[in-house]
């Protein structure tokens, strides 16, 4: 698993984009820019926290909407 620091850089996410998916526009996930990976993430603790990663930003919150499916069922 990657490890990255919330120290990192946070991105500003504009969620009232339609063309993210609805669940990353209703929970609204952080994103951080770590070196050339970004992270997506929501939640905290080891059981709950949701996280998603990618080379972009898009990548990073399509992966976390998917975890966050596989995490919900």
């Amino acid at each position: 698993m990657n490890h990255f620091s919330l120290e990192g850089e946070h991105v500003k996410v504009d969620y009232s984009n339609p063309a993210l998916p609805p669940v990353a526009r209703n929970f609204m996930p952080d994103v951080y820019k770590d070196g050339p990976e970004y992270f997506c993430v929501f939640g905290a603790g080891c059981d709950g926290v949701i996280l998603g990663t990618g080379d972009t930003i898009e990548q990073a919150i399509n992966a976390w909407e998917e975890a966050y499916h596989r995490k919900l069922g």
